[in-house]
Parts: structure tokens; sequence; C-alpha cells
């Protein structure tokens, strides 16, 4: 009796796609019980992510128009640390920010502080030494998720930073394909 010849390994990969199926059925999970799953259909994010205007850098929050010439000095009217809110920043007045504030009302532009110096026995004034454009420093409302908008599309893996993005999109549960069985036999003479 002559053995059958040995396919190739892409006539075996050819034969096993030729008689697989797609899987159909689905499944809702918590975002946590997700990770390495399929994404079953596409989702919109909940919400803008960043939710405000914020700043991408520790430094001054201030309105270009007061910032036109390097070396202009501005007084520190407030201080405004991730997770707080600021008041309208003053014409002549700036505002010290810190990464992930949201920037006051009235101020275009962030300077990083490396940009900044405070004049000697000030507690209450900083030197802007550079002219800063508006939008500076700056991260835009929706700028990285809109709400309403696709977060994920359907057919997505899901690695943590898949997952990131749908817990930033405000989701707790995806609904994702069932897993799917494989099994192989290996015949050896």
């Amino acid at each position: 009796m002559t053995k059958p010849p040995m396919l190739t390994a892409q006539q075996a990969l050819d034969h096993l796609l030729s008689h697989a199926k797609p899987v159909n059925e689905t499944e809702t999970l918590a975002m946590q019980a997700a990770l390495g799953r399929v994404l079953a259909e596409s989702v919109n994010s909940l919400a803008d992510v960043p939710p405000l205007d914020n700043t991408s850098m520790d430094g001054y929050a201030v309105r270009t128009a007061d910032t036109q010439t390097p070396g202009n000095i501005l007084k520190i009217a407030q201080r405004i640390p991730a997770g707080s809110m600021g008041m309208q920043l003053e014409p002549g007045t700036a505002a010290r920010i810190f990464t992930g504030a949201p920037v006051p009302p009235g101020a275009d532009a962030v300077v990083m502080q490396e940009d900044c110096v405070i004049p000697d026995g000030s507690t209450d004034e900083v030197q802007v030494n550079i002219a800063p454009t508006s939008g500076q420093w700056i991260r835009k409302r929706g700028e990285d998720l809109t709400g309403g908008e696709t977060a994920l599309i359907a057919g997505t893996f899901l690695r943590p930073q898949e997952l990131g993005v749908a817990a930033s999109a405000g989701l707790t549960h995806l609904n994702v394909k069932r897993k799917v069985k494989v099994a192989a036999f290996f015949y050896w003479r």
C-alpha cells in the first residue's frame, strides 16, 4: 500500500480554510472579560475625549494677545491643578496650570514652564520668554474621540490598547464573537 503524498504547508492551510466556517454567534461581555476577543459590532463613543480643552504640558495658560513679545511679564492670577476648573483669564494675567487641567476660559495657549521665568523676588508674576501660537500645548475637546462617532470597528481584535479606547469612550460592555473551537489531528505512522 502506498502512502498518499505529504501536503505542503500551503496545501494543508488551503484545505483547512476551505472547510472553515465563520463564527456568527456573539455574546456581550464586561469590558475586562473581552481581552483577546473579536468585536462583533462597531461601537460609538459615549463622550468627547478629552471632555474639555486641556493642557498637555505643565506651564502657564495665557492669552496670545498678551504675549506677542518674548519677555512679557504677567500677573499669576490663578493656579489650576488637574481635576480643577479655572476662572476666566483676564487680560494681562496668566494661570499656573498642570498637565491634564482644563484650560481656563479666555486662554488660547499654554507656555511650558521651561519657557518661563519667575522674576527675582516675585511670588505672583511670570516672565514669558517666547511668543506662543494660539492653541499651543492645548488638547481640544473631542480631539481623541468625538461623542456619537465610531470608536472601534467590528472585527477588531481586542488588545489592552483597544480596551483602553473603549473605556475612554465610556463603554462598560462589548458585543464580541464567541470563542472559536480549534482542533488539530496529526496522523503518524
